[in-house]
Parts: structure tokens; sequence; C-alpha cells
């Protein structure tokens, strides 16, 4: 057994740490600052073949793997987690279309979204949302209510909505931002991730045309799509933890060299360095857990997604605490970076819902 990446792998975590380092690094405090999105960066990732990894090179996609997916999120997030969060969002949106589409919707909507032409974020209804088929067309919904807290809503040019009907049946549609009936709810200020803009999605008499629905359902139709789209997020958000406790080990790394006390750096202290030593373990074992459960998700169509992603965050939480331990009185001042390490963290913690039942599973399939 090989534990070594391949070198196609190695490459594209070189070229995207040139970028974040060059690019990400010099605007992220002010894009966390004034919660924006900078679609020129996002153009940038478009240039380098990032916004449809996973999905075929037939429709625009690079070909690649989740594995290369998690590389790429995880090296953004080490600068800007917000911006990596923005590629996580518009990533689902495009692999939800690539996986339940048929060949009309993935050249006529599929394509800009893999190409980076525009930008997508995904929705998925639930009890706030109503649905009422349309008696002339089979194929439409009129919806009614809201969907909350939607990711990248306000920004994106295309919605990739998954609805959840009473009886059952799951439609799914993709949403122009301009389509009549649909309005954005002003932004939600938050902790973290704050370039990551979120707002509620309204639909009032919305005529929701139907790209993909099931014509028969069943439940383990409907828990198979669900479960893949959770296992898709699940290794978005586990490599984006793995990336902040990164960065956060890098920063407190750098400083201890740079501080002395008692004639000599404080990462020599001894209280200083076996702490050190704890987060680069953490780190590494993150990132080990996710890139197996990224490669066992695509090789052998199941994994441990949930599991990584439980890790993950637990450990980017602690090992942002203890840099801004590292970094002292410091470390709380907004024009250090650690802090918003750790707020990123948070709210990475808060927003994704840990499925105990989810890592049980996992574990029972071993």
């Amino acid at each position: 057994m090989r534990f070594q990446l391949d070198e196609e792998y190695e490459l594209t975590r070189a070229a995207v740490k040139d970028f974040a380092d060059g690019e990400l690094a010099p605007g992220a405090i002010d894009r966390d600052e004034y919660e924006r999105v900078d679609r020129s960066l996002f153009d940038s990732m478009a240039a380098m073949g990032l916004t449809g990894i996973p999905i075929s090179e037939r429709w625009g996609g690079a070909g690649s793997d989740l594995l290369m997916y998690a590389i790429v999120l995880e090296e953004l997030a080490r600068v800007c987690a917000s911006t990596s969060a923005v590629l996580r969002a518009h990533t689902t949106a495009a692999w939800t279309v690539s996986q339940c589409g048929n060949e009309r919707l993935m050249q006529d909507k599929l394509m800009p979204l893999t190409t980076g032409a525009r930008l997508g974020a995904f929705a998925c209804g639930d009890q706030h949302l109503r649905s009422k088929r349309m008696v002339q067309n089979r194929n439409s919904y009129i919806l009614e209510g809201h969907i909350p807290s939607v990711e990248l809503a306000g920004t994106a040019d295309d919605y990739v909505v998954l609805i959840k009907h009473t009886r059952g049946r799951v439609s799914l549609g993709v949403i122009p931002h301009d389509s009549a009936g649909l309005t954005v709810g002003s932004s939600n200020s938050k902790l973290g991730l704050r370039g990551v803009p979120s707002a509620e999605l309204r639909f009032q008499s919305h005529l929701f045309n139907v790209v993909n629905e099931n014509s028969k359902p069943s439940k383990s139709s409907h828990s198979r799509l669900i479960n893949a789209i959770n296992d898709m997020r699940d290794i978005g958000a586990a490599a984006q933890a793995t990336g902040i406790a990164q960065g956060a080990l890098e920063a407190a790394l750098a400083y201890a060299k740079e501080r002395t006390q008692f004639g000599k750096p404080i990462g020599r202290q001894q209280g200083i360095a076996f702490k050190l030593a704890d987060m680069a373990a953490n780190v590494e074992a993150s990132r080990w857990l996710v890139y197996d459960a990224a490669w066992s998700l695509a090789k052998l169509g199941s994994g441990k997604a949930a599991l990584a992603k439980f890790f993950a965050i637990k450990h980017a939480v602690t090992t942002a605490i203890d840099a801004i331990q590292i970094f002292g009185g410091y470390g709380y001042m907004r024009e250090y970076r650690v802090e918003r390490f750790l707020r990123d963290a948070k709210s990475l913690e808060a927003v994704e819902e840990y499925s105990y039942s989810a890592i049980f599973t996992s574990l029972e399939a071993e």
C-alpha cells in the first residue's frame, strides 16, 4: 500500500496553492469584513478549470474525482475559507445536475455551470415550501413559500433546487436568478464564512419547470439521491475544515519562530512545542481521513464522508483555538488572521450538522 498522491494531484495542489497565496490572501480580510463575493476570483478559478472538477469533460468539467476536489477545497480554505465555500456551493449545484439531468439539461444548464460562465447555488425545498402541480402541464408546479438560508442567494446566476413533495415525489429544477416569482431576502450577517452570503429564497406563484423527476417515487431511490448529495457536501465540508486547520497551524508555527521569550523563540519552549506537535498530528490525521473518504466514495460507491467531516471540523476548531493561544493577546485582534480561522471553523461546525447515524452506518459497512 502506497500512501502517496499521484503527480497529477500534487501538481494541481501546487497550482492552487500559488493561486491562493497570490490572489486570495491579499483580499481575504476585506471579503470577510464586508461580506462579499469577489466574482473575479471565481472567474479565475473557472479559467483554471476548478469549477467542474468531478464532472465529465463531455459537459465542460475537468473529468477528475472527489479526491482532487477535496485537495482543491483544502488549499483554498487554508488561505480563505469563504472562497473555498463559494466553490463548494457552486460545485454541489453543478454535480447535482450532472447526477439527475438528461442530455438536453446537461447541454443547456450544466455546461454553463461547469465552465464557470454562470455561478450556481444549491437549495433543497422542505416543509417551508408548498408545491401544486399544473394540470395543463404535468412538468410544472406552482411554488409558494420559502427556503431559508441558501448559500450564495442573491449572488448566484442559477439556483439548482431539489423539491421534496408531500407525496414523496422528488423534482429537480434549475431556476435563473431573475425568474418571475422568485425574490431573495436580506442577507444574514454571520460569525464566520462571511464571504459567502446566505439569504432566504422566497417563492410567490413561481412557475417551477421540472427538468428531472422520478415518475415512480420510491423511498430507496430518494434515499440514494439524498445520500449521494449529502456525501458530496460532507467531503467538501471536511476538506474545508482541514484547510482551515492547516492555515491556523502555519500561522501559529510562523509566529512561534518569530516571537522570542527568555532569549529564544517561543516555539522552543516545551509547552508551545507540545501544542504545535498536537496540532500538526491532528491536521495530518484529518487530511488522510478526508482523502480516504473521498477515494472510497469515488471508487467504491460508499465511503466515510460523515466520519471525515465529524473529525475534521472538530479538530479545525481545536487547532484554531490553540493557534490563538500561541499568539496570545494578538490572536484576538482582527488584523491577525488566526481569529478568522476560529470564526470560520465554528461557523462550519454550526452549519454542518453531524449525522451520527451516517457515521454508524459507515462503521457498520467496514
